[in-house]
């Protein structure tokens, strides 16, 4: 599993991350929930090593993540698409995905599953990454990290400026790579119905701190909702 402990991180002299306490199980959808501001990206680029956290421990799988550089990271097993998506616009698909498998050794090809959970990038392979709707760059922002074959996949926000539908489809995915894949998930997420509708586990965020934890179907008896709106 993926354990946080105690994490504290500052910016500009503001206490950003608070004490951070939480587990993501194994082989689960944890998703985690909280209003603009309050940190959720900051952890997810201290849990990848893009920022050196002030105190606390970071481990997957029982092996200490913290003083290891993004890259190592990867090569540990965890897989991480940024809010934004941060595709490469000039790039095909197929170019872009490849780039995902960059630290493994003489990538072939893109794999066929790749092309099986996301049909549209088979479709558009020889097209631009920046010719695609905001859906489908979301859709190969995820396709580039499955490449590095992660064990724990983090995703920021994956539907933020997505059309309905394509959030289903997102949704589906992710609940997959749980269900068949075996693959550990990691989401951050405002929107409170996609991520409750595809969550094993969650854990609130608020003012840098987290402020409650549990099973995924006990989110509406614990009034979640109301947690991520005030």
């Amino acid at each position: 599993m993926l354990e946080v402990d105690k994490l504290n991180q500052y910016y500009s002299g503001s206490h950003i991350l608070r004490d951070v306490s939480f587990v993501a199980p194994a082989g689960r959808l944890t998703t985690l929930l909280g209003r603009n501001g309050v940190g959720k990206t900051t952890l997810l680029r201290c849990l990848m090593g893009v920022v050196p956290v002030r105190s606390g421990s970071v481990s997957w799988n029982g092996q200490p993540l913290d003083k290891l550089p993004p890259y190592e990271r990867v090569g540990r097993g965890l897989g991480y698409v940024p809010q934004g998506r941060e595709i490469f616009p000039r790039l095909t698909v197929e170019e872009n995905l490849l780039i995902g498998a960059a630290g493994k050794p003489a990538p072939k090809g893109v794999p066929r599953h790749i092309y099986q959970l996301f049909p549209v990038l088979e479709d558009m392979k020889q097209r631009r990454g920046g010719d695609l709707s905001g859906g489908q760059q979301q859709q190969l922002a995820i396709g580039r990290a499955l490449m590095s074959e992660p064990e724990l996949l983090i995703l920021d926000e994956p539907t933020e400026g997505i059309q309905p539908n394509i959030i289903q489809d997102i949704g589906r995915t992710l609940r997959r790579l749980v269900d068949e894949f075996g693959m550990t998930v990691l989401l951050v997420e405002q929107y409170y119905d996609f991520a409750r509708a595809i969550a094993d586990h969650y854990a609130v965020i608020t003012r840098g701190e987290i402020v409650a934890s549990g099973d995924g179907r006990d989110m509406d008896a614990r009034n979640v909702r109301e947690m991520i709106s005030v």
